[in-house]
């Protein structure tokens, strides 16, 4: 056969072949679907961190501007201050212990979270896979009296405190951050006197790991560390929202915002109970959570819900560029955390 001939034959089967290779079916939802995803499951502190922190308070109605099937009545939420429910993670069983070589010391992590604001001292293991940290180390630092580096008394000063939950040992993905907790004893037994220390070093096994040179123990009389534990991050709903609200907004001022919630699946969100929501704005704390008291219904495949609100911005709020962001739990225990891709809208403050 003349390889001439084959070679004409190939090329002509490769560029007007009776079988065509099919392409996705909406190819550029498909991408979306999946960069929504792996932004939902990088959840952890920093984006957490922007969306919890709040501080907006809340009056006036909400009204859904949907229409059917995924209409929500017009209602008075002012007065439905609620408790949300946050789904965790059940603890994870024990793994390998984690190995803590090429890992010189601690970060100080301050984080803010569904139970109220988080810190304490993180520890990431040099592990490629889950892995385990148990145990409780020692503290030890520099005498400030003395200049020598000594143990410090281990005390109990009581439990930790039970908003936040935590699960112990710390099992630990790679990158999540093992967790430690220490309190001074600022209360001396009769006869012994305070001591201040500078310079912490806990000691993990053989690892002697240092913690922020800006962390000192002042006038102790001995500290509480706690086991190694691991804080779970919240579980998301398959859902994605986001807020829109005024760019300019003075302080003291009422505006009214909209929550545009989306279901990118091709199937409906059954939403079994009416959402329990939290603004905020501007890095400041609040405690009031409000229920939005609506008839139970669903979102369609591929649709949207919105929701039209009322905020405040504090008095006090300082001047300049900061994020508004909007935080719902759902029945089950999911979350919904508006704009996640930019950590909240951004708001300028007059």
């Amino acid at each position: 056969m003349d390889p001439q001939t084959i070679e004409d034959d190939l090329r002509a089967a490769m560029h007007a072949g009776p079988h065509p290779v099919p392409g996705w079916p909406d190819p550029v939802a498909r991408v979306e679907h999946g960069i929504t995803r792996r932004r939902r499951n990088r959840s952890v502190a920093a984006v957490a961190a922007a969306v919890l922190l709040t501080g907006v308070a809340f009056t006036g109605t909400l009204r859904s501007t949907t229409p059917p099937p995924t209409t929500l009545a017009t209602v008075d939420a002012t007065e439905q201050a609620a408790e949300p429910l946050i789904e965790r993670r059940s603890p994870r069983p024990d793994r390998q212990p984690c190995r803590l070589d090429r890992v010189e010391s601690l970060e100080w992590i301050v984080q803010s979270a569904p139970w109220g604001p988080s810190t304490g001292f993180a520890l990431r293991p040099n592990n490629s896979e889950r892995c385990t940290l148990s145990g409780t180390p020692q503290l030890s630092g520099t005498n400030v009296a003395t200049g020598m580096s000594e143990p410090i008394t281990a005390v109990s000063v009581g439990p930790l405190d039970d908003r936040i939950t935590r699960q112990f040992p710390a099992t630990v993905d790679p990158g999540e951050p093992a967790r430690i907790h220490i309190r001074a004893a600022t209360t001396c037994p009769e006869g012994q006197n305070p001591r201040s220390y500078r310079a912490l070093v806990l000691t993990v096994g053989t690892r002697q790991l240092k913690l922020p040179e800006f962390r000192v123990l002042t006038d102790v009389c001995g500290a509480d560390v706690s086991p190694w534990f691991v804080e779970p991050p919240l579980d998301y709903a398959p859902l994605n929202a986001t807020v829109q609200a005024p760019t300019t907004l003075r302080a003291g001022q009422d505006f009214t915002y909209t929550v545009r919630i989306d279901n990118a699946f091709p199937r409906d969100y059954e939403l079994r109970s009416c959402p329990v929501y939290r603004l905020g704005l501007a890095a400041e704390a609040t405690d009031t959570w409000r229920r939005i008291t609506c008839a139970p219904t669903s979102i369609a495949a591929h649709g949207s819900m919105r929701f039209t609100l009322r905020g405040r911005v504090p008095p006090d709020t300082p001047p300049g560029r900061h994020k508004l962001t909007w935080l719902a739990a759902l029945s089950d225990g999911e979350a919904i955390i508006a704009d996640m891709a930019t950590d909240g809208a951004v708001v300028v403050i007059t």
